[in-house]
């Protein structure tokens, strides 16, 4: 009389199993936004202006995509042959924060939820910083890509949602493919 439910007992573990491999292929919406939360927390250590040097880019490289990672290392690459083709007179191609929409940069992050399609997650962002002059709070909401490569989560873009009319617009990767067109075209003369 056991044989039958040790079969039975069986069948379910095995379509559990199946079940709980098939639904962590894709990762949850908590491991998205603690690889989210990762990007924010180095950016918050390093806070880089404009395009990160290379030793910045290392801190962040474990958490980028391979994609994104190889952009911002060309587009570093394309800021100091700017900087030569111009001797150094021109402003850089990129100034002020790089990875949200104001200029100054985020002092804090909260990272909202996460929509999940297969290997791809978007995440919610809100961000604020404080100006030390006047101590007025701005707040606004960026947008966090993510891919899943390797079984983990990494930032492969990000979407500039502020409203201001000096700053980025739209997502990273097209700015830091921006720089490196740019940079080009100076050479080029």
């Amino acid at each position: 009389m056991r044989e039958p439910f040790t079969k039975t007992a069986r069948l379910l573990f095995c379509a559990c199993a199946i079940l709980a491999g098939c639904l962590g292929a894709s990762g949850t919406e908590k491991d998205a936004r603690d690889a989210a939360n990762r990007f924010y927390d180095v950016y918050l250590k390093v806070r880089p202006s404009g395009v990160p040097d290379l030793k910045q880019q290392e801190q962040f490289r474990p958490i980028l995509s391979p994609a994104l990672a190889d952009l911002l290392s060309g587009a570093a690459s394309a800021e100091a042959s700017y900087a030569k083709a111009t001797k150094g007179e021109s402003p850089p191609l990129v100034e002020g924060d790089l990875f949200t929409s104001l200029f100054e940069g985020a002092e804090s992050y909260k990272v909202g939820a996460c929509k999940i399609e297969k290997e791809s997650a978007v995440c919610a962002v809100d961000l604020d910083y404080t100006d030390p002059r006047d101590k007025s709070k701005v707040v606004w909401q960026d947008r966090v890509y993510l891919v899943r490569e390797d079984d983990k989560w990494l930032v492969d873009d990000l979407e500039f949602l502020g409203t201001w009319e000096f700053m980025h617009k739209g997502r990273l990767k097209d700015l830091l493919t921006q720089v490196i067109d740019e940079a080009k075209d100076v050479r080029a003369d």
